[in-house]
């Protein structure tokens, strides 16, 4: 049987929406050169961050139905250019407003794709998640852990199987970073720092805040340390790592699907 291309599901979505959907009945139908236009809109503005095909990456996949933050076209339309504050989501000032209609279109008929396909078994998943030493050590997950490492409660939501496995096996490759306007350049959220204190201790963790004077820092057992950057020995940044370890040898192939399945399973209040 010839696969669909990924246009022909796109189109075939959009000309059947999903019942109940806010807003679908208004939705344009976009075919032929005017949703390969879109689709090329989509990969030069969006698709760094929400994958190709919206399947999710850094920023959260297009393939659900409903986006919480964007439950109307009406919304979609103000994030697309407006971003939301206090997210890695900026507003794109460079489209117009039929322009972010379209990609609202488009972006709709992602949610009405078929779900993404992981491999593994969630139940199995679940007791590597609670294992001692593992997930539940650092994470929080539904109000559950010890919550210094990132909340996974919807994470199913926001990342993709393959990013979460990468970041299983590469902690420190894919880094959020959050958005501050007195921070020139990327700030990563969990930027991993070494310092030696003037007393010569030597300490590591990630960065909580920092300005010019002061650096607070959570170590690895999650004690939060404010350190005086004047009378530090040393102070080494280290982009790329994390704190959290790979599980690429402490988990066999089979038993990383099985984690990146239950992960994947989790996606908050629905």
């Amino acid at each position: 049987m010839r696969l669909l291309s990924l246009s022909s599901l796109i189109w075939l979505a959009i000309a059947a929406p999903l019942a109940g959907q806010a807003d679908s009945a208004s939705d344009p139908v976009l075919a032929g050169a005017e949703l390969a236009a879109v689709e090329r809109l989509f990969v030069s503005q969006c698709a760094r961050c929400h994958g190709m095909g919206g399947t999710g990456g850094i920023a959260p996949s297009f393939r659900q139905p409903k986006l919480r933050r964007a439950p109307t076209d009406d919304a979609m339309v103000r994030v697309i250019l407006s971003g939301i504050p206090g997210t890695a989501m900026a507003g794109f000032w460079n489209l117009s407003e039929d322009e972010a209609r379209q990609l609202t279109a488009y972006v709709r008929s992602l949610g009405r794709l078929p779900p993404e396909r992981v491999p593994g078994d969630s139940g199995r998943g679940r007791a590597l998640y609670a294992g001692p030493g593992n997930c539940s050590t650092c994470h929080i997950l539904a109000g559950d852990g010890a919550g210094w490492a990132p909340d996974l409660t919807d994470v199913g939501r926001r990342l993709n199987a393959a990013f979460l496995r990468r970041a299983l096996i590469e902690p420190g490759a894919d880094q959020p970073v959050l958005p501050l306007p007195s921070v020139h350049g990327p700030y990563p959220a969990y930027l991993v720092i070494e310092v030696t204190t003037g007393s010569g201790k030597t300490l590591s963790g990630t960065r909580v805040s920092e300005d010019d004077f002061t650096l607070v820092l959570r170590a690895v057992d999650g004690r939060l340390h404010s350190l005086e950057k004047t009378s530090l020995k040393a102070l080494r940044k280290l982009p790329g790592q994390s704190p959290m370890p790979s599980y690429a040898t402490a988990f066999s192939a089979e038993q990383l699907d099985d984690l990146v399945a239950y992960l994947a399973s989790l996606k908050g209040e629905q």
